[in-house]
C-alpha cells in the first residue's frame, strides 16, 4: 500500500521535467518573435519566416525527445520502487493468515501488472507530447492552437503589426510573448477542444498509472487473504467541499465491504463512490483501499482522529479557510507565481527589460504573500510546486535585483 503523501510526492519530479520543456518552448518562441517583429522587407521577412519555422521544429522535437527519454528511464525506477512498497507494506498479513509472503521477483502476476502500468504511463507521456499547444483568448473566446500553428501566428502577428504600423516594435513582441506566458504550454485535446496545464496532465497521467498498479496489486492481496474488508487511507486537507461521494474527508480512513454483502461494514462502492470519476480513486484523488483481516488488523485512524485530522480554520486578512481551501489558496498563488516566472523567461528572452523589471516587482509581492499566508495558515512550503526550471539562477538574480531596484 502507498500512502497518500507517497503519492502526492511521486508526479513531482516529472511535473518539472516537462515544465522544463514549456519553458524552453517559450523562450524559443519569444526570441524568435523579437527577431521576426524587427524586419519589416516583405521578401526578407517571408525568407527568415521559413528558416524560423523549419528551425523551431527540428529544435522543439530533439527537445520533445530529450525529455520523454528522461521521463522515461525514470518511470522504469519510479514504478519498480512503488510496487515494492505496496508489497512490503502488508507482509505481516500474510505471516498471520500462515501464507508465504509474495515477492515482485517471483509473481508473474505482479510482473504484469507492474510492467503494464510502465508502458500505459509511458504511452500516455508520448501522446501528450504529440498533442501541445496554448490557448489563445480573443474577444473572450478561448482558442486551442497546435504548437506549429502558434509559431508561424505569433510571427505573422508580430510583423503585421510592425509592418503595417498598428503597433510599435515593443508593444507587439509584448503582447505576442506575454499571451504565450499566461497560457502556458498545454496538452490539447483537439476532437474535444479540452486543454489541461503542462503540470496537471502530467500529474494525472503519472498518478493514474502508480494507482492502477498499486491497486491491482492491493487487489491480489485482497485476494490472497481471501478477505472482503478492506480500509480507505487518510490524510488531511482531503477534498471535503460538496455532498456525498465528492466530499472525500466524509469517507476516508474508514473500513468497508468490498462485494458490500457485509451486514457490519458499509459498501466501499455506495459510500466512496469507487470506480466513478469523482470519488475513491478518480480524478486527482490519492485514495486507495487495501486489504484488513478483522480481529489481526487494528485500525489506522481512530473516529476521533479522523475527525481531528485537519489543522482548525485559519483567518488570513478577513477571511476564513478551512485546511481543504487554504491548500487551495496556498496552490492558486503557486499557479501565479509560475505565471510570472514564465513571463520573466519570455521577456528576458525578447529582450524586453521594463516589461521583466515590472514582472520581477509583481513576483517578489507575490512571493510576500505566499510565505505570510503559509506562515498563517501554518503550511509547509512547496517551493517545487511553483518552481520554473528555466527559470534559471541567472533569471532569478536579474528579478531581484529589478524588484528591489524598483522600490
Amino acid at each position: 500500500m502507498l500512502t497518500p503523501s507517497e503519492l502526492q510526492e511521486i508526479p513531482k519530479y516529472f511535473i518539472s521535467l516537462f515544465q522544463s520543456l514549456e519553458d524552453f518552448i517559450i523562450a524559443d518562441i519569444a526570441r524568435r518573435i523579437a527577431k521576426a517583429g524587427n524586419i519589416t522587407d516583405m521578401a526578407e521577412w517571408q525568407l527568415m519566416r521559413a528558416e524560423e519555422t523549419g528551425m523551431a521544429d527540428k529544435v522543439i522535437k530533439k527537445k520533445i525527445s530529450e525529455i520523454l527519454g528522461i521521463s522515461f528511464d525514470a518511470v522504469e525506477m519510479l514504478f519498480e520502487e512503488s510496487a515494492a512498497k505496496s508489497i512490503e507494506s502488508d507482509s505481516v498479513l500474510y505471516e498471520h493468515a500462515k501464507l508465504t509472503p509474495i515477492h515482485l521477483s517471483e509473481s508473474e502476476e505482479l510482473r504484469r501488472y507492474v510492467d503494464s502500468a510502465k508502458e500505459q504511463t509511458k504511452g500516455t507521456l508520448k501522446n501528450m507530447t504529440g498533442t501541445l499547444g496554448f490557448c489563445t483568448i480573443r474577444k473572450g473566446k478561448v482558442t486551442s492552437k497546435k504548437l506549429t500553428e502558434i509559431y508561424i501566428e505569433s510571427l505573422d502577428l508580430a510583423q503585421f503589426q510592425v509592418s503595417t504600423g498598428v503597433l510599435d516594435y515593443k508593444t507587439a513582441i509584448k503582447g505576442a510573448v506575454k499571451r504565450l506566458a499566461d497560457s502556458g504550454l498545454r496538452f490539447i485535446d483537439y476532437e474535444t477542444g479540452w486543454a489541461n496545464r503542462i503540470d496537471v496532465a502530467t500529474r494525472r497521467a503519472v498518478l493514474t498509472g502508480v494507482n492502477q498498479m498499486s491497486q491491482n496489486i492491493n487487489n491480489k492481496i485482497i485476494s490472497d487473504l481471501d478477505t472482503d474488508i478492506v480500509e480507505v487511507t487518510a490524510h488531511s486537507g482531503a477534498r471535503c467541499e460538496g455532498a456525498g461521494i465528492k466530499n472525500h474527508k466524509k469517507w476516508q480512513g474508514k473500513w468497508y465491504s468490498l462485494s458490500g454483502k457485509s451486514t457490519k461494514y458499509p459498501s466501499l462502492k455506495v459510500v466512496t463512490g469507487w470506480g466513478q470519476g469523482d470519488g475513491l480513486g478518480g480524478w486527482n484523488c490519492s485514495h486507495q483501499f487495501h486489504a484488513v483481516v478483522p480481529d489481526i488488523s487494528v485500525p489506522a485512524y481512530t473516529k476521533e482522529q479522523l475527525k481531528n485530522i485537519d489543522p482548525p480554520d485559519v483567518g488570513y486578512k478577513g477571511r476564513t479557510y478551512t485546511h481543504y481551501q487554504a491548500l487551495q489558496y496556498q496552490r492558486k498563488i503557486e499557479t501565479a507565481m509560475r505565471q510570472t516566472k514564465r513571463q520573466l523567461i519570455a521577456y528576458e528572452s525578447a529582450g524586453l527589460k521594463d516589461e521583466f523589471t515590472n514582472a520581477s516587482i509583481k513576483l517578489q509581492r507575490q512571493k510576500q504573500e505566499y510565505k505570510e499566508f503559509s506562515k498563517v495558515a501554518k503550511l509547509r512550503l512547496q517551493n517545487g510546486r511553483h518552481q520554473v526550471l528555466g527559470y534559471n539562477k541567472s533569471i532569478s538574480q536579474k528579478a531581484v535585483h529589478a524588484g528591489k531596484k524598483e522600490k
